[in-house]
């Protein structure tokens, strides 16, 4: 059987036959045996995900699939279901997969049984404990700060760690996700997973799907730094571990330095650099945690000198876990006799102490590297400050943080049999620029029939007076003629134009899959937010979308200050950077009006602006929509005429 094969037999229970679909399936089978690397752009409606799934399924591929978000991930489990399913029925192959998530969303039992959690939330995780659950942390509603105490932790789970540890044969981690991992044909990650590296990539497909986002996934992925509530804990945890207090504050510093540089509304703010900070991060912060960490490092090396010269023999683990910390040194080790399998419980007691000092000096490392960053300012290094309010601290959590301006060589596709990377609105210029990855490039036709949508552009734009009045009059329009309206706004201060009532979703209310399917019900008649909502919602049927402006990137979030700031840097133009941006954002938005054969619309876009990129015009005209604007060639009313 080959994969259009597979795709004729699916035609015939009821499936729609779209050209585009077909041609990308031929062309993920040409990629796979040619072993390159393929850029798809694939126009709403395609069906991207049944075409590249058919081909790695049919072909009998190992492959990764990466995607941008969690709640992505679960559709494509979806979509996977489905098709193995009919492709065992037919062929009677079996087709195993498993959904990855990132190591810290999963539930460390040796960490959970050692910490001292408030009651709620303990109850909560034993009840997920004793039922089918596969650890995943994200659907309980524990807070981040909780999740973090609690999750894998690559300091806490080190590999010497792990042979000792008295539930890794139950290790939601080790001991099932990875086990699926190594047995599955087809492995789910996302984006930020993806840059970790966390899976085996030989002789495995890579598939990218929406790889449009993918250089921002990957930043966010790679971010590396220190938080307040990081070293609150540290503190704590040292306290305890020593029996004794120790005297620094965590607050003084962040405070110090950063609290006057947030306005009410600022949660990330860009930093020019770290290095004004970096003599204060080594006196008010390393070299204290670095005096407890030694007199602690002290203690427990008494401890553990005093058992073994009082002690014929030892277990062999314990032996061979002292070994691997080089706590001990090998002189003194070799005099040592084992003579037994499994650790005593005074083996045990003493293991979990070298096992926090361990932990410590990890902490400590990160630490002094960090600051180590600080001082040197390399090349192609941003920098940010988050604030974010924490029940824990009962105030702000402040997050000191480094990233990569543009994630070049992070994805090596020489790592992989072949690589395809697909989005509807793939941009190959963008997608090297700022991650370095190149191939051939295929652009796909259009499914849809957009001869009965209209674009209408508003004679106004943010920077004019009447602009915000212009806004809601749109808005309240689609509402009186669309029971399905998304608002797609750029930024957060204007979610506060608009009421909120039973019939309205505000992003950030609510989850966001809630408030889709809300929308999609009936629930809800509109739909209002930012980022996510120009991307990521699939709405079926006849609907108004309003555009609020342009979809440019805010110059003041970090990511992009640093990036148009090393653009200038090194001679080229950042308004040619935050134009492709803007244009890749824009076709998404446009994207969210006909997701199958009979929607139709209407997108309103209360910017004028427009008319200075041709491109953004081209594209809607591209699509046979209707445009509509009459601005200062006619003095009546847009509305007036569209009406």
């Amino acid at each position: 059987m080959t994969p259009l094969d597979f795709y004729r037999y699916l035609l015939t229970k009821g499936f729609e036959r779209r050209k585009s679909q077909e041609e990308m399936i031929k062309l993920v089978e040409e990629a796979i045996d040619e072993e390159e690397t393929y850029l798809i752009e694939a126009p709403t409606g395609t069906g991207k995900t049944f075409a590249y799934l058919i081909p790695l399924i049919v072909k009998g591929e190992r492959a990764i699939i990466s995607t941008g978000t969690k709640i992505l991930q679960d559709q494509l489990k979806r979509d996977i279901e489905f098709l193995t399913g009919h492709y065992e029925l037919i062929t009677g192959k079996k087709i195993k997969y498993a959904v990855l998530k990132g190591k810290g969303n999963y539930l460390c039992l040796d960490r959970f049984y050692k910490e001292e959690l408030e009651l709620p939330e303990r109850l909560e995780i034993e009840t997920f404990i004793e039922s089918e659950w596969d650890g995943d942390l994200t659907l309980t509603s524990l807070s981040v700060d909780t999740i973090t105490k609690i999750n894998v932790d690559d300091d806490y789970c080190t590999f010497a760690y792990r042979q000792t540890c008295p539930y890794y044969d139950r290790c939601y981690y080790w001991s099932v996700v990875k086990k699926k991992e190594a047995l599955a044909d087809l492995l789910v990650v996302n984006h930020s997973l993806l840059a970790l590296k966390e899976f085996d990539t030989q002789d495995r497909v890579l598939v990218i799907d929406e790889a449009h986002e993918l250089d921002r996934y990957l930043t966010l992925a790679t971010r590396f730094g220190l938080s307040l509530y990081w070293l609150v804990e540290l503190k704590k945890s040292l306290e305890k571990s020593l029996g004794e207090p120790v005297s620094f504050s965590p607050e003084e510093f962040f405070l110090r330095h950063f609290s006057e540089k947030f306005s009410e509304e600022d949660k990330e703010i860009p930093l020019e650099s770290l290095k004004p900070y970096a003599e204060d991060m080594k006196k008010l912060l390393y070299e204290p945690i670095k005096g407890a960490f030694d007199r602690l490092k002290v203690k427990v090396l008494k401890e553990v000198r005093s058992f073994l010269e009082n002690r014929l023999m030892v277990s062999y683990r314990f032996k061979d876990f002292l070994i691997s910390t080089f706590l001990i040194s090998e002189d003194e080790l070799q005099k040592v006799k084992a003579g037994y399998e499994e650790p005593t419980e005074e083996e045990r007691e003493l293991i979990n102490k070298v096992k926090r000092l361990e932990y410590f000096k990890r902490k400590l490392t990160k630490l002094k590297n960090f600051i180590s960053l600080a001082e040197k300012e390399e090349e192609g290094i941003g920098y940010q400050v988050e604030r974010v309010w924490s029940k824990k601290l009962n105030g702000y959590n402040y997050r000191l943080e480094a990233f990569y301006i543009f994630p070049e060589g992070i994805i090596h596709p020489e790592d992989y049999k072949a690589v395809i990377l697909t989005s509807a609105t793939v941009d190959p210029e963008d997608i090297f620029r700022t991650t370095g990855i190149q191939g051939r490039f295929f652009s796909l036709s259009y499914n849809y029939d957009y001869s009965q949508c209209e674009f209408v552009i508003e004679d106004t734009n943010p920077k004019m007076e009447e602009w915000k009045d212009k806004l809601l009059t749109a808005y309240w329009i689609l509402r009186t003629r669309y029971d399905k309206v998304l608002v797609l706004l750029t930024n957060k201060e204007h979610l506060k134009l608009f009421d909120e009532d039973e019939e309205v979703g505000i992003q950030g209310k609510d989850s966001l899959t809630r408030l889709i399917e809300f929308l999609r019900v009936g629930k809800i008649k509109a739909l209002i937010g930012l980022d996510s909502l120009w991307t990521g919602v699939d709405v079926k049927g006849s609907k108004g979308i309003l555009m609020a402006k342009l979809p440019f990137e805010n110059p003041k979030d970090p990511l992009t200050y640093h990036r148009l700031k090393y653009l200038k840097s090194i001679g080229e133009d950042p308004f040619e950077y935050q134009r492709r941006k803007a244009y890749i954002k824009f076709r998404q938005g446009v994207g969210r009006l006909v997701r199958q054969q009979g929607d139709t619309g209407t997108i309103v876009l209360c910017d004028n602006r427009v008319w200075r990129y041709r491109e953004f015009v081209e594209y809607v005209k591209s699509l046979g929509m209707k445009i509509i604007y009459k601005g200062k060639f006619n003095k009546r009313s847009v509305f007036r005429d569209f009406w």
